[in-house]
């Protein structure tokens, strides 16, 4: 149910930034969030590998009973995901949006979007470690409630507040991800920490 509540968010996230991109940047910035968020998808499949091929080692040593292999698993999953993103975002935008536009026009307004889209992306990190930890540990009603709290009630709302009230434009769209990156992903992730160790610690005990 998790899965099926981040894929709906994601859809509704996707229709408000065309909504707003139409009418603040027209057509051009409906291709650009289209490369980006074609980009995004891209980059984050093997983020979902990683985190679903933890899913299951979570589950069992929770089971078991081993509290030192769930701790492990949840910081090498971590781990994984953050280095991944780091090296492909950070060093090569142009070749990323190469692959669906040699437009020089579209090239620098997408290289742009994707700066400030992806500013924030290892704060998602955080959100998907610790989403997927609820959801292995069976803590479902926290992994669903953490996605529509990022999606749903951070970023839906600061698509329409960022451009308009703060004038921010086309600009305010993209920026909204990384705000909601750094909010919604540090609460997950603090919320994770805080229920889940202390819980791995009493299991130890």
């Amino acid at each position: 149910t998790s899965g099926c509540v981040m894929q709906l968010t994601n859809s509704l996230v996707s229709i408000c930034c065309n909504n707003v991109l139409s009418v603040t940047g027209g057509d051009l910035y409906i291709s650009v969030m289209t490369i980006v968020s074609s980009i995004r998808q891209m980059v984050e499949t093997p983020i979902y590998a990683i985190v679903e091929g933890s899913s299951p080692v979570l589950s069992y040593n929770y089971g078991a009973k081993r509290p030192a292999r769930v701790r492990k698993s949840i910081f090498t999953m971590g781990l994984l995901v953050l280095l991944y993103m780091w090296s492909v975002i950070i060093l090569a935008p142009h070749a990323l949006i190469a692959i669906f536009s040699s437009d020089s026009t579209l090239m620098d307004d997408a290289v742009k979007a994707l700066k400030i889209y992806f500013a924030a992306f290892i704060f998602m990190d955080l959100q998907y470690i610790g989403q997927t930890t609820f959801k292995s540990l069976n803590k479902k009603k926290r992994a669903i409630f953490f996605s529509l709290l990022r999606k749903v009630f951070i970023v839906v709302p600061l698509t329409y507040i960022l451009p308009y009230s703060f004038g921010m434009g086309t600009d305010g769209v993209f920026m909204a991800e990384p705000v909601s990156n750094v909010i919604g992903g540090s609460i997950c992730f603090v919320t994770m920490l805080g229920t889940v160790l202390p819980e791995l610690r009493r299991m130890e005990q």
